[in-house]
């Protein structure tokens, strides 16, 4: 009898050791939605259109991750022409994150060209809440943080996988960022599912080629000068190319 009773208490124990158990490494796949028709409400020529217009331009993105480095890039295509809309050139990009070095390395397509960004991962200073959700079936903190002066940027992240990354190059969170919502770009990217594969070796390195060189500061500048005289169009352009 006693023998059964001390198995029975190591069997309800394993299920707790197992939840707390830390994750190191994996996949996360991420579906990044952008709210056309809030895109469209100071537009009036697009407007009489909304009704051909799907509200939502969806893609998926994978981000792999181990010993502190991050590589997001498109995942399965779902990417679909949108009726009077441009594509979205940045569902192909691809971006590097060492956060130990506190640097990445972007892949990134401007109108024709393709650049290679290179810099110091963007600090943020993050402002934690009490607010939980659950994301992929974690339970992840919200956190609010600010970007280029006035664009604020509402992440999610759970403490459960311990690489404080993220899409995009969003990161330095106290654990694995599964979430993230700009109401100023109506851009939201969350986590549909966490994988914990480790990722080979060939998934964790920076993108390179005969890609035109540049670092952030120089990329605003460029796109500033050469989108100076195109309004609030020229303005959304330079805002969705540096989140």
């Amino acid at each position: 009898m006693k023998n059964i009773l001390c198995i029975l208490l190591l069997c309800s124990a394993i299920p707790a050791l197992s939840q707390s158990q830390f994750i190191t490494a994996g996949k996360i796949e991420y579906e990044k939605k952008t709210n056309l028709h809030k895109e469209m409400q100071d537009d009036h020529w697009l407007d009489q259109y909304k009704d051909k217009i799907p509200q939502f331009r969806t893609s998926l993105h994978n981000l792999y991750f181990k010993d502190g480095k991050t590589l997001f890039e498109k995942g399965t295509d779902v990417y679909v022409k949108i009726p009077f809309f441009s594509d979205d050139r940045s569902v192909d990009d691809v971006i590097y994150s060492d956060l130990k070095a506190g640097v990445f390395s972007k892949k990134q397509a401007v109108f024709d060209e393709t650049f290679l960004v290179s810099d110091s991962i963007r600090h943020i200073k993050w402002q934690m809440t009490n607010d939980l959700r659950d994301i992929a079936g974690f339970e992840c903190h919200k956190a609010v943080g600010k970007i280029l002066d006035s664009v604020y940027v509402i992440a999610f992240y759970t403490d459960q996988i311990t690489v404080s990354g993220g899409p995009l190059s969003y990161c330095n969170l106290p654990g694995m960022i599964l979430g993230i919502a700009i109401p100023r770009t109506n851009l939201t990217i969350f986590a549909t599912k966490v994988e914990l594969a480790e990722p080979k070796p060939e998934k964790l390195v920076p993108p390179a080629g005969k890609l035109k060189k540049t670092d952030y500061k120089s990329l605003y500048l460029t796109l500033q000068k050469s989108l100076s005289d195109w309004g609030s169009y020229g303005s959304k352009y330079i805002l969705n190319s540096l989140l």
